[in-house]
């Protein structure tokens, strides 16, 4: 218990915070979700959040982010693949938010949530839309590389058509569950994106 104790002293109380905002999201919802039952879950005072964070606002905008982190960090680690094709390279990035992991029921519905609350309070829409704009910016560097150089131009229309798709698939996914569907609807962005683009 003393250990415990004293690693916590040492540790990151924002993250500690923010983890626990993160599994009181996924477990109760962002209408069932307080800054009391953040302070349970993160074993931590009420006072611990007013003093690191200026408000629940802020809380919510960095466990947005924290759970953006977990799915940039898979993508990233999957498109590492020696002697892959840009295409597959594309396909794998795209397959890893349809990993188990992020189709879980209580992680799409945090996702719901925070969009959800993106629509009337600032810091959550000013982080939903960084994370937007960098995973776009990684999608756009893996279209230019599937790209044949003289059809870059169209490199924005076939991105625009994958993020609308993607969101589509995560929605059709909590209505129907069927893995088929996703593994359909993927493997026609990356056919898409080929003939458009013309590329490997």
């Amino acid at each position: 218990m003393i250990e415990g104790k004293a690693r916590r002293k040492g540790g990151d109380r924002r993250r500690e915070i923010v983890a626990a905002a993160l599994r009181c999201l996924e477990r109760v919802g962002y209408a069932q979700l307080t800054a009391r039952k953040i302070a349970a879950e993160a074993q931590m005072s009420l006072g611990h959040i007013s003093y690191h964070f200026s408000g629940m606002d802020e809380v919510l905008a960095e466990a947005y982010l924290l759970a953006a982190q977990r799915l940039e960090t898979a993508a990233d680690a999957k498109i590492q693949m020696p002697g892959a094709t840009p295409a597959e390279r594309l396909e794998a990035f795209l397959k890893v938010g349809f990993a188990d992991e992020f189709l879980s029921l209580p992680h799409l519905r945090t996702r719901i949530d925070l969009w959800s609350a993106a629509l009337t309070h600032t810091a959550i829409a000013e982080a939903e839309r960084g994370l937007y704009d960098r995973y776009r910016a990684q999608l756009d560097r893996l279209l230019h590389q599937v790209s044949d150089p003289w059809k870059s131009d169209r490199i924005p229309m076939v991105s625009d058509l994958i993020m609308a798709t993607l969101d589509g698939l995560w929605l059709d996914w909590m209505r129907r569950r069927d893995p088929q569907a996703v593994q359909n609807g993927l493997e026609a962005l990356v056919l898409f994106a080929r003939l458009r683009l013309g590329g490997a």
